[in-house]
């Protein structure tokens, strides 16, 4: 009973940490720029990566604030994005949140923004 009480637990755990996707939409005008902000802890070896759809389309600019506070270490971070309207259109930035170095391995969370440019 106890083995199965546990395999129950950690079959739900699992699940509850895994993220499904976010789908987000927003509209700017060409020159206007919006911020997308993710959570992170890059001591973990995770970051946000992302790839643009229709890179003609947006500019990325990435900054990572460590909010760490007296020199507090395994902090959380926030990964900004700066986007820019460059050309009319549409496009959708797949964001993922792994490591580097694992090439194999499935993100362990997503966030897809969808961006109109007018």
């Amino acid at each position: 009973m106890k083995t199965i009480l546990a395999i129950a637990l950690i079959i739900i755990a699992t699940w509850s940490c895994q993220q499904k996707p976010k789908l987000m939409g927003t509209t700017i005008k060409v020159g206007e720029i919006i911020t997308h902000e993710l959570e992170g802890n890059p001591t973990t070896g995770y970051s946000w990566q992302y790839k643009v759809e229709n890179p003609e389309i947006v500019k990325i600019t990435e900054e990572i604030v460590n909010e760490n506070k007296d020199g507090m270490v395994g902090t959380p971070s926030k990964f900004k994005y700066k986007i820019e309207g460059v050309k009319a259109g549409s496009t959708q930035i797949l964001f993922t949140y792994q490591r580097s170095w694992e090439k194999d391995v499935a993100s362990i969370q997503t966030d897809t923004l969808t961006v109109n440019v007018e």
